[in-house]
């Protein structure tokens, strides 16, 4: 078919727009009751269940089962909170203002560094309302924001939560994850700041590195570390910070903030500025475990050099990667223009 839509799509389609719709238009209190219906039926699911567990077993190991059961059961919760309240508000200013926070210290700090002229280069981990923060820092402090995402398989979907949802949104803009150095660039380079998600598995060879999360290897992208040098060399003002956005007692959610505990230059490389952020990630997921997204298969590669003690703590889902893994292509994007 045509653009790449084939029957499965339109199919998917049709099933998921009644779905979309019904959020859209259903009172918030059924937003939270839908979302903890659907909770409950897919941690039914033994496979989705035993992937959750496993995760928080690899990652706290010193953890007794009952917690361990406690904490996967939330987090399937707080996963379909999220999605169907991201869609409940689709971009809407008084539903933005109803469900999402930040406090006056941070929102004035953002805007300082708006008003200097300055990008700010967001790290982000899929904790707490992760979609969240792509509305609070341009909806709250005026920043023109970019956020690569991974595009959905269904264009049809792909359209819908990002034209209808996402791009609602004041002042953001979706870049996808094919092509994102150069949309990137072209964002930094045209004033906007940029949205990165720090905790996805990315190969070496797409500019991975293997730093410790948890006390494990675990493969993640050097983006932050590159763009920042990328400006650094280009003369453009950006900083990095790390920003997450969590679910209070109250049921809102609010953004929290973290920085590098050095200058940026003093760096070794850009290993080691991804060893540090992927570290303040695991403070913020230790203080809230059952808001992370335990659901993917974040421990799937073993570095091969991996000592065998380390090797066993990992799930029976991971693997050692293979030669792919780690060969480079060539680069193509001219990152110098």
């Amino acid at each position: 078919m045509s653009d790449g839509i084939r029957l499965r799509h339109r199919l998917e389609y049709a099933v998921i727009v009644p779905a979309y719709w019904l959020i859209r238009h259903l009172p918030y209190c059924g937003v939270r009751l839908l979302a903890a219906v659907i909770a409950l039926v897919v941690r039914a699911v033994p496979g989705c269940r035993r992937l959750v567990q496993a995760n928080i077993r690899c990652a706290m190991p010193e953890l007794p089962e009952r917690e361990v059961k406690r904490i996967a059961a939330r987090s399937f919760h707080h996963l379909f909170l999220n999605m169907g309240e991201f869609i409940w508000i689709g971009g809407e200013p008084e539903r933005i203002r109803r469900c999402y926070r930040i406090a006056e210290p941070l929102r004035r700090k953002l805007a300082d560094i708006v008003e200097r002229g300055e990008r700010i280069i967001f790290v982000n981990p899929h904790l707490g309302n992760w979609e969240a923060s792509g509305v609070i820092a341009p909806f709250f402090s005026g920043v023109r924001l970019a956020a690569i995402a991974k595009p959905l398989r269904n264009p049809l979907l792909n359209r819908l939560f990002n034209q209808r949802t996402r791009e609602k949104a004041p002042g953001l803009e979706i870049i996808f994850a094919r092509g994102a150095i150069r949309e990137s660039l072209r964002a930094l380079r045209t004033g906007k700041s940029l949205g990165t998600l720090i905790d996805q598995n990315t190969r070496v060879r797409d500019g991975g590195v293997f730093v410790n999360f948890f006390g494990i290897p675990v493969a993640s992208s050097t983006a932050p570390a590159t763009l920042k040098r990328y400006c650094d060399a280009h003369g453009i003002p950006a900083v990095i910070i790390y920003g997450t956005c969590v679910r209070r007692a109250d049921g809102t959610v609010e953004a929290l903030s973290s920085e590098l505990s050095r200058p940026f230059e003093s760096y070794a490389d850009d290993r080691e500025v991804v060893q540090e952020l992927m570290e303040i990630s695991e403070r913020f997921i230790r203080e809230y475990p059952d808001q992370y997204l335990w659901f993917y298969r974040r421990f799937q590669y073993i570095p091969p050099d991996c000592p065998e003690a380390v090797r066993r703590r990992y799930p029976d889902y991971a693997v050692i990667p293979g030669e792919k893994f780690f060969r480079r292509n060539k680069i193509t994007d001219d990152t110098s223009s």
